[in-house]
């Protein structure tokens, strides 16, 4: 898709120049490097879905399109978020925990059958360690490899249109190797500061492709607590044995950072 593509490299790129400019400011570690240090970071994820999902066996994925903005609250059943780190010197692991439960109906576009409805249970569950390779004054950027769980569990419904009423329940699970950076850098000597991350995985162990990225901006409230807001763009291309999974999520995201 000419689009994803093009906003794929805008986002690369944006990141790249972001991460450099973190890079060139970043001074050494700090005199508490020998300590350990633990954040824990809930969050909230206002995000829409588009693409495809595996239906009925012979016929084309169904189509799913639900906007952030306009109906993704009305059709969310359910959802979780949590990030937890620790980190010793320039080593650490962190873990991102996302379970979403999103139910759609509505017409369909082609003359099989008269209504779809879906609903997809997701849980997507990622280890990573990394090794910060800058930090100083507020500024941070880490290098992160780990693995990424997807457990996918779809069930779509149809009316009768040319063909009659049907029902089919998929579930499929898989792991992503994953690679990326995050960075961290303030705004000025204000309390504001930018965050972000790139991830890229799959590679054909598990999905074919699947990359994530995320930009905030968060304000410093005390010591050892902040927030953010900030976009998340989450897109995924799973295919195997006739089972398909081509989603990409994005919207809004919100969160609080606890750091002890």
């Amino acid at each position: 898709m000419p689009i994803i593509d093009r906003l794929l490299t805008i986002g690369v790129l944006g990141f790249s120049l972001f991460s450099f400019s973190c890079l060139l400011s970043a001074h050494a570690i700090g005199a508490d490097a020998d300590n350990w240090e633990f954040q824990l970071a809930p969050y909230g994820w206002l995000a829409g879905q588009s693409g495809q999902v595996g239906t009925f066996p012979n016929l084309p994925p169904a189509e799913i399109d639900i906007d952030f903005y306009d109906d993704v609250l009305g059709n969310i059943n359910g959802a979780f978020m949590l990030v937890g780190e620790a980190r010793k010197r320039n080593f650490g692991i962190i873990t991102d925990i996302v379970y979403t439960d999103i139910e759609i109906d509505g017409a369909t576009p082609g003359p099989y059958f008269s209504t779809l409805a879906s609903r997809t249970k997701s849980w997507i569950i990622t280890a990573s360690g990394f090794y910060r390779l800058q930090e100083g004054q507020g500024r941070f950027l880490d290098l992160l490899g780990g693995i990424r769980y997807w457990s996918v569990d779809s069930e779509l419904s149809v009316s009768s249109g040319l063909l009659p009423a049907g029902k089919i329940s998929n579930k499929e699970d898989w792991f992503d190797p994953i690679i990326g950076l995050r960075c961290r850098t303030p705004l000025g000597e204000s309390k504001f500061f930018m965050s972000g991350a790139f991830t890229v995985g799959g590679f054909g162990v598990g999905s074919d492709l699947m990359w994530d990225a995320n930009l905030n901006l968060g304000y410093q409230w005390m010591e050892g607590f902040s927030t953010t807001i900030g976009y998340r763009y989450l897109d995924v291309d799973y295919d195997e044995g006739g089972y398909v999974y081509d989603i990409a999520q994005d919207g809004p995201t919100i969160g609080f950072i606890w750091q002890f």
